[in-house]
């Protein structure tokens, strides 16, 4: 039997979504942009599927834009933020710890020549509210954080994180690839201009993701694409059936009982935890687990590098950090962030959950687990 472990990475296609999809790949496959009935099916579409996302977030539908995924709305932001040839003193702020779409644009900025700042995080991943507050000045142009970490789990505190942005006029933006659907996203009276969002994190297909970006904050991003809609911040043909998917995941999300999941999952992450320690294995939990969402725990076996673990478990399916990073040999960026060794990192694996897991799954998991890292351990 497969136990997939590894849900931060991607999710299972949920079987609705599917459903939804599939009658615009066979039949309704008329391009949203043209003036036919066809073409009128896929917009109706289109625009359905655009309600449920803006819904799900409490916000107008003239504020949702369609991307390939989180990776391309953290770009349109990030990027679009800033006009050719500005250069200090304007400045962005980052979080060093947060995804590599975000870190990477953040290099690119720096070598147009921003002052790019990145704010200090504790050994838990939380931002150090002390040093945005610093960082933060009048010609602060963009302020960028994910809601939660995709390697280590741990949660931001968006309202002390907006409430230092408050009277400022920068630009407010989150990755929600790892929160949405999972924690509340408090929009409608938020200090956030923007958020990122993917569908395959949230049971989506991939390849598609979404953009909220407040209505008062539009004109101030540069398009990095043209060829559409004048004063789109996003052109090209629309996928109308991986648009479709995202809106019937969004909504099946929405529906969702979220303080239920919470506590189904944090049962789950214990009994791991605690199987674990029954079987005698010495391990560490390299996040805080009272700031950390139940669904991601990192943990590091010591002598036992995270590559030979997972390659070593059949049917058994767990990561080394996030699927971004997992052909990298170098240990990761996120876990020597927050202060780890080298040693320690290369021994981190990631377990993430879905709801759909069962307690009988993780019973299953950790004694294989637990069993194969003993028998490794018995190696150094």
């Amino acid at each position: 039997m497969d136990i997939y472990l590894d849900s931060a990475a991607t999710t299972k296609c949920n079987e609705q979504v599917i459903l939804s999809m599939s009658q615009f790949l066979a039949d309704h496959y008329g391009n949203a942009s043209s003036p036919h009935k066809m073409g009128k099916i896929a917009q109706h579409a289109v625009n359905v599927a655009r309600a449920k996302i803006a819904n799900a977030l409490r916000v107008s539908s003239t504020e949702v834009v369609f991307t390939s995924g989180a990776t391309e709305s953290n770009n349109i932001v990030i990027q679009g933020a800033f006009g050719y040839g500005e250069t200090a003193p304007v400045n962005a702020v980052f979080c060093p710890i947060d995804h590599k779409s975000t870190i990477e644009v953040s290099k690119e900025l720096c070598r147009r020549g921003v002052d790019v700042r990145y704010v200090k995080v504790g050994r838990n991943g939380r931002v150090c509210l002390s040093s945005l507050e610093a960082l933060i000045d009048d010609n602060t142009r963009l302020v960028s954080i994910s809601y939660v970490n995709s390697e280590i789990g741990t949660f931001q505190d968006l309202n002390e994180i907006s409430r230092l942005c408050e009277s400022r006029k920068l630009i407010l933006h989150v990755d929600a690839a790892q929160a949405f659907g999972k924690l509340k996203l408090e929009v409608e009276n938020s200090r956030i201009d923007c958020i990122s969002l993917s569908a395959h994190k949230i049971g989506g297909p991939k390849g598609i993701g979404a953009l909220y970006v407040r209505k008062a904050t539009q004109q101030r991003l540069r398009p990095l694409t043209f060829g559409g809609e004048r004063n789109s911040l996003r052109s090209g043909t629309m996928p109308t059936q991986l648009i479709v998917g995202l809106g019937v995941a969004c909504e099946i999300r929405s529906g969702a009982d979220l303080e239920s999941e919470w506590s189904h999952l944090t049962a789950l992450r214990d009994l791991f935890l605690s199987g674990l320690s029954s079987a005698g294995v010495m391990y560490e939990v390299n996040s805080s687990l009272d700031v950390s969402v139940p669904h991601i725990l990192n943990i590091s076996f010591q002598g036992v590098r995270a590559e030979t673990l997972i390659s070593s478990l059949d049917n058994i399916y767990i990561a080394s950090g996030s699927a971004c990073n997992s052909d990298s040999l170098e240990p990761s960026y996120v876990l020597k962030g927050i202060g780890m060794s080298d040693q320690s990192a290369n021994c981190s694996v990631r377990i993430s959950l879905h709801p759909d897991i069962t307690r009988s799954h993780i019973e299953d998991a950790v004694h294989i687990i637990a069993n194969k890292v003993l028998q490794l351990q018995s190696f150094v």
